[in-house]
């Protein structure tokens, strides 16, 4: 009777336990996007103002995303018009810095967020080619906090191939991303998550990337397998994963096509598709 009665008490006050700390879903949508906007004068030819509103009333009708990481957003007079749209949605910021030099602009990493988001640290490439050079690009890690667990946001844009396959100079670009940016920040228990136009789209050097940055790829759902209209069936952007210890419950990704929203095709917003992500965790409420 006394043993029954100890399998009974230490029942209770399991279940007791168990209803004081349970795991709760915690999850994070993040949407990247290259949306070719130019700088002057340059950009005048790529009807920036209406493919801005265009953009605007894309992201207005999908509410659904706690952070975008925008490439080529090297106009600040596009940015502004962008930011005037969407900041009752997306009140957090961080600018790409702006150069004042006629030959040279900024590096076109721009991020919005529902929630704080803070600038960690950045580099500049130290190789660039052709136009390319004319830009600062480079890469940016950023800092969110979802529910108590902080986030590492990599936003970048690697070297554009043109007529010259720039593959080395890529690689040289993302073992800067390496050095610069994740192995100083990296922990152990938290996820980092790259983002952005990697210009890759061969799998084997995709398949060296991952290997060299430890990074983590996954299949896309829907039926568009390809982020590009001027390389068709071609992927070369990605949301990729570094996650070590922490685990992820699930990862969904997806290229999206605002263009059913409008009945017209994406190149009037970019010459990109925008690929999201939606992360999915557990932590122990008490």
């Amino acid at each position: 009777m006394v043993n029954k009665l100890l399998i009974l008490g230490f029942f209770i006050m399991g279940s007791a336990i168990s209803a004081e700390s349970s795991a709760i879903e915690d999850d994070l949508t993040i949407l990247s996007w290259n949306i070719k906007m130019f700088s002057a004068p340059y950009g005048w030819l790529h009807n920036r103002i209406e493919r801005a509103e265009n953009i605007i009333q894309s992201l207005k009708n999908s509410t659904n995303y706690d952070v975008i990481l925008f490439q080529e957003a090297f106009s600040s007079k596009i940015r502004k018009q962008i930011y005037r749209g969407l900041k009752l949605l997306y009140p957090y910021q961080i600018e790409p810095e702006d150069h004042f030099n006629f030959f040279k602009t900024n590096s076109g990493l721009w991020a919005i967020s529902k929630m704080p988001i803070e600038l960690i640290d950045q580099i500049s490439f130290s190789k660039l080619k052709e136009w390319d050079w004319m830009s600062s690009k480079g890469a940016k890690l950023y800092s969110v906090i979802k529910n108590d667990e902080e986030i590492l946001l990599i936003n970048t844009h690697l070297q554009s191939d043109y007529k010259t396959n720039y593959s080395s100079i890529r690689r040289s670009q993302y073992d800067e991303i390496n050095l610069g940016l994740i192995l100083p920040y990296v922990k152990i228990n938290k996820p980092l998550i790259l983002c952005g136009d990697l210009n890759i789209s061969n799998v084997v050097n995709l398949d060296k990337m991952l290997k060299h940055l430890n990074l983590k790829n996954g299949p896309l759902s829907g039926k568009l397998q390809f982020s590009t209209f001027s390389q068709p069936n071609e992927l070369v952007d990605y949301i990729l994963v570094k996650t070590d210890k922490f685990r992820f419950k699930s990862i969904q990704r997806r290229i999206q096509d605002f263009s059913m929203d409008f009945l017209e095709y994406s190149t009037n917003m970019s010459d990109h598709y925008p690929i999201e992500a939606n992360f999915i965790w557990e932590h122990i409420s008490k």
